[in-house]
């Protein structure tokens, strides 16, 4: 069997979550959800490099055939041949802290 072409592979966009955090020197950017940390001089850069480093975790996921575990991990499942997104919600939960 032939492999497909980049141009006959399907393709799906995905709004991939991830936290930007203010540090003295600009921002660390992580996507929890794929271990993958990255950081910025400001805001801009911090965000291509976050881009870049989950496109390329993807392209590699997929190069050694476990993007669908990879995708599984942001709520994403191959039902029928076909993807499904897994509602998710963010929630947060009051801790009381001592000071």
């Amino acid at each position: 069997m032939a492999e497909k072409s980049s141009s006959e592979i399907e393709k799906v966009v995905l709004k991939v979550p991830y936290i930007v955090k203010r540090e003295t020197d600009g921002f660390v950017v992580e996507c929890v959800d794929l271990n993958i940390v990255t950081q910025g001089g400001t805001l801009k850069e911090a965000r291509k490099n976050i881009r870049e480093a989950i496109e390329l975790h993807f392209k590699s996921a997929f190069e050694l055939g476990m993007l669908e575990d990879e995708l599984e991990k942001l709520g994403l499942i191959k039902k029928k041949s076909k993807m499904e997104v897994i509602p998710r919600d963010l929630e947060s939960t009051p801790i009381e802290i001592p000071c």
